[in-house]
C-alpha cells in the first residue's frame, strides 16, 4: 500500500515538473520567436557596427616641449645674468621712480642684454603666431618647425626694416634724439611684451581648444593694452623733443602702427584660414 501511494506520487511530481518544462520551453521558444522576428533587433541577421570606434592618436609635441623649456630657460639665463638690468628695465617701465632719465641712459648703455632680450622678444613671437596658425587656421607647410621660421624671419625683419626706416627718417629730418627716444620706448615694450606673454605661449603649446581660446583672448587684450601703453610713451617722449601735434602723431600711429598690424591679420586670414 505505502509502495502503491510513493509511486502515485511520484508520477504526480514527475509530470507537475515536466509540465513547468514543457511551460518554460514554449515560453522561451515564443520569445526567441518574437525576437527573430522583431525588426529593429536584427537577432538572426549578420553583425554589424552602427558607430565606428575612434582611435585616439596623440599628437607628439615633444619637439614644442623642449622648445618651450629651452625658450624659458633662455629667459632665466638674461634674468639671472642681468639682474640690474632686468631691475631698471622694471622699474622704467612701470615709472616706480623720477629718475627715467638717467635709467634710460643706464639701459641704453648695456647693449648685451638689450640684444639677448630683443632674440628673445623675436623667438617668442615667432612661437605665438606659429601656435595661432597651427591651432586656429592652415598650415600651409609640412612641418610646424618650417612655419616658425618663415614667421621668426618675417618678424626679424619687419623690426630691422622699422628700425631703419626710423633711424633714416631721424637722420634726413634732423630729429636723430627724438628717433633714439623713440626707437628706445619701442624695443622697451617689446621686452616687456615677450615677458608678459611667455606664460601664454606656454599655455598656449599644450592646451585643449578651449583653454587655448582663452589664452589667445587674453594674449590680445595684453598686445592692446601695450600697444596702447606704447603710443602714450611715445607721444610724451618724442613731444618733448620735437614740435608734433597730436594729429600728425596720429596720422603716423594709423599709417606705421596700426595699417601694419592690419595688413598682417589680414595676410594671416587669406593665406593661412
Amino acid at each position: 500500500m505505502r509502495l502503491s501511494l510513493f509511486l502515485l506520487g511520484w508520477i504526480f511530481l514527475s509530470g507537475g515538473v515536466l509540465a513547468q518544462d514543457n511551460a518554460s520551453w514554449y515560453q522561451n521558444s515564443i520569445s526567441r520567436e518574437a525576437l527573430r522576428a522583431h525588426p529593429y533587433f536584427n537577432m538572426t541577421g549578420p553583425v554589424t557596427l552602427e558607430k565606428q570606434m575612434v582611435v585616439h592618436e596623440p599628437v607628439n609635441k615633444d619637439l614644442v616641449f623642449y622648445a618651450m623649456v629651452a625658450l624659458v630657460l633662455f629667459f632665466a639665463v638674461i634674468r639671472r645674468a642681468f639682474p640690474k638690468y632686468m631691475q631698471d628695465l622694471f622699474r622704467l617701465f612701470f615709472r616706480t621712480t623720477l629718475k627715467q632719465r638717467h635709467l634710460s641712459e643706464q639701459l641704453s648703455q648695456t647693449p648685451l642684454p638689450s640684444f639677448l632680450l630683443n632674440v628673445f622678444f623675436f623667438m617668442l613671437v615667432g612661437f605665438y603666431l606659429s601656435l595661432w596658425i597651427e591651432q586656429t587656421a592652415h598650415n600651409p607647410f609640412s612641418s610646424f618647425w618650417t612655419l616658425f621660421g618663415y614667421l621668426l624671419l618675417a618678424v626679424a625683419a619687419a623690426y630691422l626694416t622699422k628700425y631703419s626706416m626710423l633711424r633714416l627718417t631721424g637722420w634726413l629730418f634732423r630729429a636723430k634724439e627724438a628717433a633714439n627716444s623713440y626707437l628706445f620706448t619701442v624695443f622697451t615694450i617689446n621686452k616687456m611684451t615677450g615677458i608678459f606673454l611667455l606664460p601664454l605661449v606656454v599655455i598656449m603649446a599644450f592646451a585643449a581648444t578651449p583653454v587655448f581660446t582663452l589664452a589667445l583672448l587674453l594674449s590680445w587684450i595684453v598686445l592692446i593694452a601695450l600697444l596702447l601703453y606704447r603710443l602714450l610713451l611715445s607721444f610724451r617722449v618724442v613731444r618733448k623733443q620735437v614740435q608734433l601735434s597730436g594729429f600728425h602723431f596720429l596720422l603716423y600711429v594709423v599709417g606705421f602702427e596700426i595699417a601694419p598690424l592690419l595688413i598682417i591679420y589680414k595676410v594671416i586670414v587669406l593665406n593661412f584660414g
